[in-house]
């Protein structure tokens, strides 16, 4: 048997381990006080151990975020594939990630520490152009994917799918609606979208 699977094993169990580590303290203390020292001590490994496998502070953030951001997409994957139509399967991909969001403690902490003051970490979730190009990529595969004869492809499928990403964002730090309200104005917008393109095609047609 291979040492390489099983070594990539052990690194992805003490990635977690130190990632669960940073999510609690920055839970008890705040994104501000946290330090790799702490860190380190709530998982039980040296200081430098958290520093091999993250390098930065920033790039610990990071990390965190996008672990997060894994999470989210499995329960978007799951809400969409449930769905046999484009609109309401963008509904119940909207409304999981939002219902998601709200049980989701590590999000809670960093909305309820933007209130306090500590807002280093707001940035790498609601301002990160890496989380909606990842968000949006795997959107869009999702869409190519379950509805390939989808007249809204390309650029226009694209862009609409960012900019249902990026209201979903905004829904987090600011609701207005309820998450089911929110879910169906995203998805009236894709539809009215879908829908002025099928016009434009039927016109040329």
């Amino acid at each position: 048997m291979s040492k390489k699977p099983f070594r990539a094993a052990v690194r992805t169990i003490l990635r977690d381990r130190l990632l669960d580590a940073a999510a609690a303290a920055f839970a008890a203390e705040g994104w501000r006080r946290l330090t790799m020292a702490k860190v380190a001590d709530r998982a039980g490994v040296s200081r430098q151990t958290v520093y091999n496998e993250f390098g930065t502070k920033q790039q610990l953030a990071e990390q965190l975020v996008m672990r997060e951001l894994d999470v989210f997409l499995d329960v978007v994957r799951e809400s969409f594939e449930g769905e046999q139509e484009f609109q309401p399967a963008v509904r119940s991909a909207v409304l999981g990630a939002l219902t998601s969001a709200g049980d989701n403690a590590l999000l809670k902490a960093v909305l309820e520490s933007g209130h306090t003051g500590d807002t280093d970490l707001l940035p790498y979730i609601f301002q990160s152009q890496t989380i909606i190009d990842t968000a949006a990529g795997f959107l869009y595969d999702l869409v190519v994917e379950h509805f390939p004869d989808l007249p809204l492809r390309g650029e226009k499928l694209a862009v609409s799918l960012e900019s249902v990403i990026r209201l979903a964002l905004s829904h987090l730090t600011q609701p207005h609606h309820s998450p089911e309200r929110t879910a169906d104005d995203l998805a009236w917008v894709v539809g009215a979208v879908l829908a002025g393109v099928e016009a434009e095609q039927a016109a040329v047609g």
